[in-house]
């Protein structure tokens, strides 16, 4: 299957292939108009009607469906983001600490079972939007029960279990001109389904959004926030880390000062703001102040001292 081993599925020790290291779920904007109406031109929705095939197990499961020139136009749809359950395919399974298949399989960690778990092949064909073209362009999975293999134009991009995590590839190396298309294949158990020993329904399938994005030539990968209190909680810090990609230079202070009209509490120097909104520095300042005109008193007082010395010589 264009270099995917499926026996992976079964595999504990592997959960991922070529999956995006998890970062902020931030949206990045154009410009800042795109940032007021709320709607970036950098990402591309993929929900809606994909192209879809079910089958009970693997064995069944159309082989070499990936292919760019396997046609799929004439399979049945179904709508994403949905649990394929709740679209007419296989039924919800409910159970506490038993596992959904021991009624018809007894297998041991390391396996998973064969002769019923659900596989859920979708395609999606789509062309890539002007604004994204010459761009590194990403896609993004916001959820997907509980293991899938994606493709592009018959190119094995990458591998996720993370159920309830976003699960992000990078596909720019694989989109062309024109009509490109995506396939997923969803199992509905993987290794990681060992993990699921508790009270919910068992579902599968594409359940969450999908979206494509592309990435600034410069921009902000991954950022912290965290904010801290002191023990009176009247005094408080932001702390801002911030990973970024890319050549540009960002001014953050700058930023939210004029777009903003908020400041920096390290570039607050404007003594009316630090009296109205007390800190840290209005201390450092009220300081350097007190010691200014402590100066300026033994200054005088020095002079005086020799004046009076002249005079009396």
């Amino acid at each position: 299957m264009s270099n995917f081993d499926s026996n992976i599925i079964k595999n504990p020790e592997i959960f991922e292939q070529n999956r995006i290291a998890a970062h902020s779920d931030h949206v990045c904007y154009k410009n800042e108009l795109e940032k007021i109406k709320g709607k970036s031109s950098l990402r591309y929705d993929m929900n809606g009607l994909w192209k879809f095939a079910y089958a009970k197990n693997q064995s069944l499961a159309p082989c070499g469906f990936e292919a760019a020139d396997y046609d799929c136009k004439n399979w049945d749809e179904i709508r994403v983001p949905a649990h394929i359950q709740m679209e007419g395919y296989d039924v919800p399974i409910y159970t506490n600490t038993t596992y959904p298949w021991e009624a018809d399989e007894s297998i041991k960690p390391g396996e998973v079972p064969e002769i019923f778990n659900p596989v859920a092949s979708y395609v999606k064909y789509f062309t890539i939007p002007e604004n994204m073209k010459n761009k590194r362009v990403c896609i993004s999975f916001q959820g997907v029960e509980s293991g899938f293999a994606l493709w592009l134009n018959g190119h094995y991009v990458g591998y996720s279990e993370d159920t309830f995590d976003p699960s992000d590839f990078e596909l720019t190396d694989y989109i062309i001109e024109g009509e490109n298309k995506l396939a997923v294949r969803v199992w509905k158990w993987t290794s990681s389904s060992w993990c699921e020993d508790q009270d919910f329904y068992r579902f599968s399938g594409i359940f969450r959004d999908v979206f494509l994005y592309a990435v600034p030539c410069a921009h902000v990968e991954d950022l912290s926030v965290v904010p801290t209190l002191n023990d009176t909680f009247d005094e408080g810090t932001l702390s801002v880390s911030i990973k970024a990609d890319g050549d540009g230079i960002a001014n953050v202070s700058e930023y939210y000062n004029e777009k903003h009209d908020r400041k920096v509490v390290e570039d607050s120097w404007n003594i009316i703001d630090l009296v109205k909104h007390p800190n840290k520095f209005l201390a450092i300042i009220a300081g350097i102040f007190v010691l200014v005109i402590v100066l300026i008193i033994l200054l005088i007082l020095l002079v005086k001292k020799i004046v009076r010395k002249i005079k009396n010589n």
